[in-house]
């Protein structure tokens, strides 16, 4: 038997240096030498009297250095600490540094693999890989990352050529119709493909704009609940649409879902050539004695509202919108001018309207700050007041003035 190993049985067969080789292991691979000082105050009395007896002394902190240099005093002299601990455990001592760089290069094999793999979406693949959803997710389960990447990349290789709903495509490519639920890893990294192939930036944290991007590429995420309120517009399909030819005749509401708004082929007011828009029920309600073309956003302009609405425009409909003085009307705002640009009209949506609302409402910081991103220059004024007061107003103070533009 070596010295090595006569020292490792040694130690091995003195249970009371136990803990403090498991604490000197730490700090070296910690630090990544021989360095630093362990407490031993926590130590058990036969734990600590080992080591005062191996010291010659009792400790109350064990130096990693001065243990060597002790170890060097005994019948050992000649082993290093490291080479000690190493025998001991049975194992290299890696440095966190070491571990770090290994994981690294593991997971950079890992990524390098798939994109060798599948080929096909080499560029996305390159993209996501530096994505928090990919790294938080190969460090939970490198595994199901690389099932779900699959997933996607077959569902990229299968788009459909004509409308299909989300649920289906999934039980096709995955045979899961909840494989591309948009809260899965493969449901987010399906959008980050999506959105990495389209000619058109959409903002992931905006219903909306991923129902949008869905639909670019003829998935449907929902084409029943996703409805269009709307009263006084004329549509056809293959000639006048009798829902909505009915609707009009009796200046009767209807909630119109995408399934019903994506055949039609053309839309238009059943009078004159202005739709109102309005973004509460309540105001739409109101509005409809008056026997005008309405649309309600509900608060949200999802997609059968723009399908609808593009509709519209297609006719040379000119858009009045009217909404909440508050982050989110503001941004509806924008994005109605943005998407829809000159055929968009403010109506009673300036500063002087804000404060008609008499704003009592306070809006919390997280709120306020959307209103970073609202940057219309006719947006500004009102902008600028609501930040200073820090309250919303509503446009149910404004439904007379509304009602009475209303009057043909």
């Amino acid at each position: 038997m070596n010295r090595l190993d006569e020292a490792v049985q040694f130690f091995r067969g003195e249970r009371s240096f136990h803990r403090l080789f498991c604490e000197m292991k730490k700090k070296y691979e910690s630090l990544g030498r021989i360095g630093g000082t362990i407490s031993v105050a926590s130590f058990s009395m036969e734990e600590k009297d080992a080591i005062a007896s191996f010291f010659g002394k009792e400790m109350s902190r064990v130096s990693l250095a001065a243990f060597e240099q002790q170890l060097a005093n005994t019948k050992f002299a000649g082993i290093s600490l490291v080479e000690l601990l190493s025998s001991y455990f049975g194992e290299p001592l890696v440095t966190k540094k070491e571990q770090q760089q290994q994981a690294e290069q593991e997971k950079e094999a890992y990524f390098a693999r798939l994109i060798h793999t599948y080929r096909a979406q080499r560029d996305w693949l390159m993209e996501m890989a530096n994505q928090r959803v990919a790294q938080l997710a190969y460090q939970q389960n490198p595994q199901a990352l690389e099932a779900a990447i699959s997933a996607v990349c077959r569902a990229l290789e299968q788009l459909p050529s004509t409308y299909v709903r989300l649920p289906m495509f999934a039980q096709k490519v995955a045979n899961d119709p909840h494989a591309f639920d948009l809260h899965t890893l493969a449901g987010k990294l399906l959008l980050s493909a999506l959105q990495f192939y389209a000619d058109t930036k959409y903002d992931l944290s905006s219903v909306e704009d991923v129902n949008e991007l869905l639909q670019s590429y003829r998935l449907l995420r929902e084409d029943v609940l996703n409805f269009v309120t709307c009263a006084g517009v004329m549509a056809e399909k293959e000639g006048r649409h009798p829902v909505f030819a009915a609707a009009c005749e009796t200046n009767t509401a209807l909630n119109v879902p995408l399934r019903e708004v994506m055949p039609l082929t053309r839309a238009y007011p059943s009078i004159g050539n202005t739709v109102f828009i309005v973004e509460n029920a309540g105001v739409f309600s109101t509005l409809l004695d008056m026997n005008v073309p309405l649309i309600s956003t509900n608060g949200q302009l999802n997609l059968a509202t723009i399908w609808l609405l593009d509709l519209l425009v297609k006719e040379g409909v000119a858009l009045y919108y009217s909404g909440d003085f508050d982050p989110e009307g503001l941004k509806m705002a924008q994005r109605l001018v943005e998407r829809y640009g000159s055929s968009v009209r403010l109506w009673h949506y300036d500063r002087s309207d804000y404060l008609v609302t008499k704003p009592t409402v306070p809006l919390p910081d997280e709120r306020l700050a959307k209103l970073q991103s609202v940057t219309l220059h006719d947006l500004q004024p009102v902008k600028q007041e609501m930040l200073r007061r820090k309250k919303a107003g509503y446009q149910e103070a404004l439904v007379e003035m509304l009602r009475r533009d209303t009057i043909f």
